[in-house]
């Protein structure tokens, strides 16, 4: 019985460390970790507690990705990807943009280097002299010369003419003498004819002259007209190649404008090309195709294992 009664204070000793160490997991909410060696005043107790700060690595992620082609998809199921690598890059569409913007940059260039000469003015045309005044005095005294020729020749005729007749009815007169005087009227005779002639010729050179005067009035006035119809002409095909240069200037900056606009739209659909990187290191756990979208383009669902407790979702598209 005194053996018994050693063993008491022990005992009590025991219980009253089972308590505490019962206090302790009820505050803490982990299992304590007891050591126990002899003898019992040297026992110790240690408890282990978790972090509360939380982790910011999602255990599964969804992401939601558009792509124009299955190619453009960076990733495969079963893929071990890290932090900034591709899952989706559109690369063949922006190698076929940025192919369409060099071509609008060049015609861009084209358009606006290209040289438009404008129309030359025409020039003024020159004014001609007027057919200077005319004079007929020349062939009107010609006229007159060959009318003077007629009246002094008729005259000497019909005096010859008298005379041959007075020489006819004297009696017993020789006759040489009225052959020789009948000789000299046939001369006289010709030449009046030839002093006609000679007026005939002095009219005719004057109504020439007259005539030729009037082609010339003529020539001139219808030169008058063609060079007022050619220079009528000359204004309208300048007035039609000005109108065309300020057209073609309207048209090369409407070209330009339209240009412009569509690189602008070329590089808002570059820009709009964004690629798609993994925010989070991990696993591809799948790839599914969920469908086309009006626009052509292919939706796919991916999703990654990446490590960490919390569980959060993410859509992203390009």
């Amino acid at each position: 019985m005194k053996w018994f009664s050693n063993l008491i204070p022990y005992g009590l000793a025991t219980a009253g460390i089972i308590l505490a160490s019962a206090i302790t997991t009820k505050t803490t909410g982990t299992a304590p970790a007891i050591s126990q060696t002899s003898p019992p005043s040297t026992t110790q107790t240690t408890t282990t507690t978790q972090s509360s700060e939380p982790t910011t690595s999602p255990r599964r992620l969804t992401v939601t990705v558009n792509v124009a082609e299955p190619a453009d998809l960076k990733i495969k199921e079963g893929q071990k990807i890290k932090v900034g690598d591709l899952i989706a890059d559109r690369e063949l569409q922006r190698s076929r943009l940025s192919f369409q913007k060099q071509q609008l940059k060049i015609s861009l260039t084209r358009l606006e280097t290209a040289n438009i000469t404008p129309p030359a003015p025409p020039t003024a045309t020159p004014t001609v002299n007027s057919l200077p005044p005319v004079s007929y005095l020349e062939h009107e005294a010609a006229v007159e010369k060959s009318k003077s020729a007629i009246a002094s020749v008729s005259s000497e005729l019909d005096l010859k003419k008298q005379e041959i007749d007075y020489l006819s009815k004297l009696p017993n007169l020789d006759s040489v003498i009225l052959e020789h005087e009948r000789a000299k009227l046939a001369e006289l005779q010709r030449n009046h004819t030839a002093a006609v002639r000679e007026y005939q010729l002095a009219i005719g050179k004057l109504q020439s002259a007259k005539d030729g005067r009037k082609y010339q009035e003529y020539q001139a006035s219808v030169d008058q007209v063609r060079r007022v119809e050619e220079s009528n002409q000359t204004r309208l095909n300048y007035q039609r190649q000005l109108a065309e240069y300020e057209q073609r200037l309207t048209d090369r900056e409407f070209q330009v404008t339209q240009i412009k606009t569509k690189l602008n739209e070329v590089d808002n659909a570059i820009a709009s090309l964004a690629q798609v990187k993994a925010p989070y290191a991990g696993t591809v756990r799948r790839v599914k195709f969920l469908g086309q979208n009006p626009d052509g383009s292919l939706s796919a669902e991916i999703t990654l294992m990446a490590r960490g407790r919390e569980q959060s979702t993410t859509s992203l598209s390009e």
